[in-house]
């Protein structure tokens, strides 16, 4: 069972793949009605050939709460998803 996470404590959290690669900060966190995170909105700290495919219209990265593996110090994602 994971631990329950408050979405307010991961905003401009720093945002780490779990192969170390840095992408950026946590600029929004979308909810479900019922409170369940369902996502984060990641603004890139710069252009990197790595994400390009995953960047919306606005140059953001859309991760599906579901491949966060850990939040600390930073929130460690799985990468890619």
């Amino acid at each position: 069972m994971t631990k329950p996470v408050l979405g307010k404590t991961l905003l401009n959290k720093k945002v780490v793949t779990n192969s170390g690669l840095e992408l950026g900060e946590v600029m929004d966190i979308y909810f479900e009605t019922g409170g369940t995170l369902t996502s984060l909105l990641v603004k890139p700290h710069h252009e990197m050939k790595e994400i390009k495919d995953y960047l919306d219209k606005n140059g953001l990265v859309n991760v599906p709460f579901k491949e966060v593996k850990a939040v600390g110090r930073y929130v460690v994602i799985n990468f890619p998803y």
